[in-house]
C-alpha cells in the first residue's frame, strides 16, 4: 500500500513540476536574442546538412561550449521544422527528466523519503522553474549533475569500473557550461580518501573520461588552454556588493520568488548547511553524502566568490544539490506542509505577477523587459509580409541592445523561419522599437 502511496505522490510532484514550468507559455515564452542567436547558430547547419566540431560561443565571444549540446538539439530541429518552441520543450522534458532521475538517484544513495522530499522541493523551486522556462542550454546540467553524484557514490564505494564513466560525464558538461570546474575538487578529495583505493592510473582514467567528449573543443578552440587556467588565478576586482547581491538571489530564489524575501532565503541556507556541516564533519570521510553536501556546496561557494558578482547560473552543479540538503531537515518534520504550502502560496502569487507568467493577454503589451512571444510573431509576420518578397535587414532599440547585433536575434530568427529574405547591410530596413517602461513596441521603416 505505501508503494502505491508513494507512486501517486511522485505522480502529483511530477504533474505539479510540469504546471509550473508551462503555465502560460503560449503568450510567455521568454524568446530572447540569445535564444534566437541559438537557434541561427543551429540553421546554419541544418541548411548544410552537417554537425559543428564545436558549440556556440560563451560570452567570452573567443571561448565555444563543447558540440554534444548541438548534436542533440540539430535532429530536433529538422523534425519539428525549426519551431522556436524546440528550445522551451526540450528544457522541460530534460528538467522533468531531471526530477526523476533526482529520486532515483537519491533513493539509492538517501532513501526513499528523503529521495521524494528532494523532489518535491525542485519541482516547486522557484530558481529551477525560473531557469527551465528561459529555455537554455544550462538545463542540461539539471539531469546530468544527479547522474554524475550516482557515479561519485559508486567509485566511492569503491567500484572503479565506474571511474572513466565519472570523468565521461563531468566532460559532457562542458557542452552546457563550465560552471562545473570547481567540483574537480571534489572528484580529488573522494581520490585521496579513498587512496588506498585509488591509485594514479584511476586519475587517468577519470581524465581519460573527461577528455573524450572534448576532443574536438579542444582541438578547435585552443583558447580552452588559455582560458581555464587564468579563471582559476584570477581574483582581481572582487564586487564584494556584487557578489553578496549574486548569493542573495540564488540562495534566496531556491525558497522564494519575490526579491523581498530572499533574505529569508539566504539566512535559511546558511543556518542549515552551518548545522549540517558541525553535525556532520565527523563523517566527512566515512559517509557519501555528508562528504558530497560539504565539499560540493562548500568549493562552489567559495569558487564563485572568489569569482566576484558570480551570474546565477555560475552555481549550476549546486542547483539540484541544495534541494537534497533542505529534504534531509524538511523530512524529519511531521508537520512539513505547514511550511510548504504557504512558501507555495507566496510563490504563486508572486508567480502571476512577474514577466515570465504574466502579460497582457488582450494587447499583448511589453512587460518590464520582456516583448510577450505572441507579439514577437505578429511583427515578424508583418515585416515579413509588407517586404513583399524583397531582401530587408533588421535592426533593435530597447533593452540589452548593447549586445551583438542589437540583441535582435529572435526578430531575425523569426524573419527567416517565416520565409523572409533577410541579408545584412540592405538599403531596406526595419527598426524594432522596445520600450518596454511605456509598455510601447513598434516597426519603423
Amino acid at each position: 500500500m505505501q508503494k502505491y502511496r508513494d507512486l501517486i505522490f511522485l505522480t502529483f510532484i511530477l504533474a505539479a513540476g510540469i504546471f509550473l514550468r508551462i503555465y502560460s507559455i503560449n503568450t510567455n515564452y521568454y524568446f530572447t536574442g540569445e535564444l534566437g542567436k541559438e537557434l541561427l547558430y543551429m540553421r546554419q547547419f541544418v541548411l548544410s546538412d552537417s554537425f559543428p566540431l564545436i558549440g556556440m560561443a560563451t560570452s567570452h565571444e573567443w571561448l565555444s561550449y563543447g558540440p554534444i549540446y548541438y548534436w542533440i538539439m540539430i535532429p530536433i530541429f529538422k523534425l519539428w521544422s525549426g519551431n522556436p518552441y524546440i528550445l522551451f520543450w526540450t528544457a522541460t522534458v530534460v528538467s522533468i527528466l531531471g526530477l526523476i532521475i533526482n529520486y532515483l538517484v537519491f533513493n539509492k544513495i538517501a532513501g526513499k523519503r528523503i529521495a521524494i522530499f528532494s523532489t518535491l522541493i525542485q519541482s516547486i523551486s522557484p530558481l529551477l522553474i525560473w531557469q527551465t522556462r528561459l529555455s537554455k542550454l544550462h538545463v542540461f546540467f539539471f539531469l546530468l549533475i544527479p547522474i554524475f553524484t550516482y557515479l561519485l557514490y559508486k567509485i566511492w564505494n569503491g567500484e572503479k569500473k565506474w571511474v572513466v564513466w565519472t570523468g565521461l560525464i563531468f566532460g559532457i558538461m562542458f557542452s552546457f557550461h563550465f560552471s562545473q570546474i570547481p567540483l574537480t575538487g571534489v572528484v580529488i578529495l573522494l581520490f585521496w580518501i579513498k587512496k588506498n583505493i585509488y591509485k594514479v592510473s584511476d586519475w587517468l582514467k577519470f581524465g581519460l573520461g573527461v577528455l573524450i567528449p572534448n576532443i574536438t573543443l579542444i582541438w578547435q578552440d585552443k583558447n580552452l588552454a588559455i582560458w581555464l587556467p587564468y579563471r582559476v588565478v584570477n581574483v582581481a576586482d572582487k564586487n564584494p556588493g556584487g557578489t553578496y547581491q549574486s548569493l542573495l538571489e540564488y540562495f534566496g530564489k531556491n525558497i522564494f520568488w519575490d526579491n523581498r524575501l530572499w533574505i529569508i532565503g539566504l539566512l535559511i541556507f546558511i543556518v542549515i548547511f552551518v548545522h549540517y556541516f558541525l553535525r556532520n564533519k565527523s563523517k566527512f570521510k566515512k559517509d557519501f553524502l555528508s562528504f558530497y553536501l560539504i565539499s560540493s556546496i562548500s568549493l562552489m561557494f567559495v569558487a564563485n566568490v572568489l569569482h566576484g558578482a558570480p551570474p546565477i547560473h555560475y552555481f549550476l552543479p549546486i542547483f539540484t544539490t541544495i534541494p537534497v540538503l533542505f529534504a534531509i531537515y524538511l523530512e524529519k518534520l511531521k508537520f512539513w506542509p505547514l511550511i510548504l504550502t504557504p512558501i507555495l502560496f507566496v510563490n504563486i502569487i508572486s508567480f502571476n505577477n512577474d514577466q515570465l507568467f504574466y502579460s497582457n493577454k488582450l494587447t499583448l503589451e511589453p512587460v518590464m523587459d520582456m516583448v510577450p512571444y505572441a507579439r514577437q510573431n505578429i511583427l515578424t509576420s508583418f515585416i515579413v509580409s509588407d517586404s513583399k518578397g524583397k531582401p530587408f535587414s533588421i535592426q533593435r532599440t530597447g533593452p540589452y541592445d548593447f549586445f551583438p547585433e542589437q540583441y535582435s536575434q529572435n526578430y531575425k530568427y523569426l524573419v527567416l523561419w517565416k520565409g523572409g529574405k533577410l541579408v545584412d547591410n540592405s538599403k531596406n530596413i526595419y527598426t524594432i522599437v522596445e520600450d518596454t517602461k511605456k509598455g510601447e513596441i513598434s516597426v519603423q521603416k
